[in-house]
């Protein structure tokens, strides 16, 4: 699919004017069904907050994989080049809600005092606290899930690593520069600063599989203790 332009001059500018006046609410039904997005289709008021992270978590990383495959399917267009942003952000920032997900059911389990959705946006910390409460789960319950999946948020940490080496400002893929109004890595670079995307498709199928796998099996064991109560 080739990249489409925003083109104004397809839009009647008599609606510029209307708008200026007024303009219609988005949130509401479409006439056809299939162009009318539900957002508490999949979560809601009843689904536990972990589980509504995971959800967004979820979309995150589809949106990330979708637009990548076009990229990487056919980027005559040099589509990648900007769209390159959008799913660096979805990435990071998928990675940064699985791991408050994670985070918010090994304290469950574990019967820590913080068991509320802590942490901000600093995804290398986050995963460090993953990697210590699931070091405590792990001597508890010395198995191979167990094992398994401290091999996985070792994965993790390596893959955000990788980032930091770059740079340590997550808002690289949403502004061109920081909070000090420096241009991020790729701004400062006198040479091509690159990602290369097949690398990436793979490296980030890996992680948002890694991610499931480490939130499901502590979450399956919370589900198993309610229903023993």
């Amino acid at each position: 699919m080739n990249l489409q332009m925003i083109e104004y001059a397809v839009f009647d500018t008599e609606e510029i004017k209307r708008y200026a006046k007024s303009m219609e609410s988005i949130f509401r039904y479409n006439q056809d069904i299939e162009k009318t997005a539900y957002l508490n289709w999949r979560s809601n008021r009843f689904t536990d907050q972990r589980r509504q992270l995971v959800v967004m978590g979820d979309a995150f990383f589809s949106s990330a994989y979708n637009l990548l495959q076009q990229c990487i399917n056919d980027n005559g267009d040099k589509k990648a080049d900007s769209w390159i942003f959008p799913i660096m952000f979805n990435i990071v920032h998928g990675i940064e809600i699985y791991l408050k997900a994670i985070n918010v059911i090994l304290n469950i389990v574990l019967n820590e005092q913080n068991q509320a959705i802590q942490g901000g946006h600093n995804i290398k910390q986050l995963c460090q606290t993953s990697k210590n409460l699931i070091l405590k789960y792990k001597n508890l319950n010395k198995n191979e899930t167990t094992d398994q999946m401290w091999t996985a948020i070792k994965v993790i940490e390596n893959f955000i690593e990788n980032i930091y080496i770059k740079t340590d400002d997550m808002t690289f893929a949403r502004y061109p520069m920081d909070k000090n109004k420096n241009g991020h890595f790729y701004i400062q670079a006198l040479e091509n600063s690159v990602i290369d995307m097949e690398m990436l498709e793979k490296q980030m199928v890996i992680v948002y599989k890694t991610l499931e796998f480490i939130y499901e099996k502590p979450e399956l064991e919370q589900e198993l203790n309610l229903e023993s109560i």
